[in-house]
């Protein structure tokens, strides 16, 4: 498989040129952020940071790659108390009393500042794997409905507003404690040659991985790869683990609604006819700020 051999030169090669001597790996234990650290642990010794509440299925998945992971992982476990105190340092960073910007945002500052306060300047992470290799369920969706041509569209789509939508959040969590946030999949020349490839090598139906079911039909989401990160050594425990967004593989979305909660937004958000009590809470922690 020529694209196999072609994929791992560039992305050992994006991963090369965004390291420096003071750098980690902010790390989900999902296949993305897990291959950025694999990768650089080969020219460097390297720290990944895990960031979750007690038991979360990010630090779960973290943990049973410890014993045999090239790399050193540290985690960055959060109580309730600690999720209330960084709401507001990153409600503010972030401009935004959306929950999924939030619920994101907190592992990237909570990463950050530990980096920071261990003497990092920068982070490598895991995005754009997503949006290169069709990791979204709606892709799925698309595929499954629309076909082929309409799925290509909504990616590139999507790859164009990446920024946009999610990376400029995440470079501000970052920036707010002095890391710079790097980006090893959206390095050129590897991002190039990925869009290139063809939609059924990213999207796979009926493929010789676990798929999702969708409509009927069964579909491997970044099936290249995935087959790149079996073939450089990851688990396929941890390669085929079900896709969760970060703020649910954290357990931090979760944590964010029971504060709402507790302080009371359930009940001001029905009086206000509100059903959005979270966002409520959030955007008077915005207002505030």
């Amino acid at each position: 498989m020529d694209w196999l051999l072609r994929m791992r030169e560039l992305f050992s090669q994006s991963v090369e040129q965004k390291l420096c001597p003071d750098c980690a790996v902010i790390y989900s234990g999902g296949v993305d952020s897990a291959l950025v650290a694999y990768v650089a642990s080969g020219f460097q010794d390297t720290i990944a940071y895990n960031v979750g509440i007690e038991g979360s299925m990010d630090a779960e998945y973290a943990k049973k790659y410890d014993g045999s992971a090239p790399f050193e992982t540290r985690y960055v476990t959060l109580s309730l108390g600690e999720i209330e105190e960084l709401i507001p340092p990153v409600v503010k960073a972030a401009k935004s009393s959306n929950p999924v910007d939030i619920g994101v945002g907190i592992p990237f500052y909570a990463a950050s500042k530990l980096a920071a306060e261990e003497g990092k300047k920068a982070l490598l992470c895991g995005q754009g794997g997503d949006e290169l290799f069709g990791g979204y369920w709606r892709y799925l969706e698309c595929i499954s409905v629309q076909g082929p041509e309409k799925t290509s569209q909504m990616m590139e789509r999507d790859w164009n507003n990446a920024y946009e939508d999610n990376l400029d959040r995440d470079i501000l969590m970052c920036q707010s404690n002095g890391i710079e946030l790097e980006f090893p999949f959206l390095a050129e020349p590897f991002s190039e040659y990925a869009r290139s490839l063809p939609l059924n090598l990213k999207i796979r139906e009926d493929a010789d991985i676990p798929c999702d079911l969708a409509n009927g039909r069964r579909f491997a989401r970044k099936y290249c790869l995935k087959k790149m990160a079996l073939d450089f050594g990851l688990p396929q425990y941890l390669v085929n683990r079900k896709k969760k967004a970060a703020q649910y593989g954290s357990g931090i979305q979760k944590s964010l609604d029971r504060i709402a909660r507790m302080r009371g937004y359930r009940q001001k958000a029905r009086q206000n006819k509100r059903t959005d009590y979270l966002r409520s809470y959030l955007e008077d922690i915005l207002s505030d700020s």
